[in-house]
């Protein structure tokens, strides 16, 4: 888990800077048209992707090895590419675009619930307690 761990804290901090770097961008320019995207890439792609991350640092036993690979693949690729899709369907809205957004937000979605999965249903998680 500590390779799924250490990605998901690497992308994390990648959107971060992004998300800062759109920030700054609409505030010299004083146009916050694409405000939606900038916190969808710090809330999806740095702030989830770091809590997810620091969750499976902390929780190193989890019995639910293959979930837990799916989870994290699945919030890499919704958490990436739906701000991405996002910010493509802002600038032109057409069904291509739409789909750029909708396909990785339900990508993100499965993540999140598989997430809930192994928080709910690993033997192993909480097995300190």
């Amino acid at each position: 888990m500590i390779n799924h761990s250490k990605w998901l804290i690497r992308i994390a901090a990648i959107y971060a800077l992004i998300g800062a770097l759109i920030g700054s961008d609409m505030a010299g320019r004083e146009d916050y048209s694409i405000i939606p995207v900038h916190a969808h890439i710090l809330v999806v792609g740095w702030l989830t992707l770091f809590v997810y991350g620091i969750f499976y640092y902390v929780f190193k036993e989890i019995s639910m090895k293959r979930t837990a690979k799916l989870q994290a693949l699945t919030s890499l690729i919704g958490g990436g590419l739906m701000p991405l899709g996002m910010l493509l369907y802002y600038k032109s809205e057409n069904t291509a675009t739409l789909l750029a957004f909708i396909i990785p937000a339900a990508i993100l979605l499965l993540a999140m619930a598989l997430f809930l999965v192994i928080v709910f249903f690993d033997k192993k998680l909480f097995s300190r307690d």
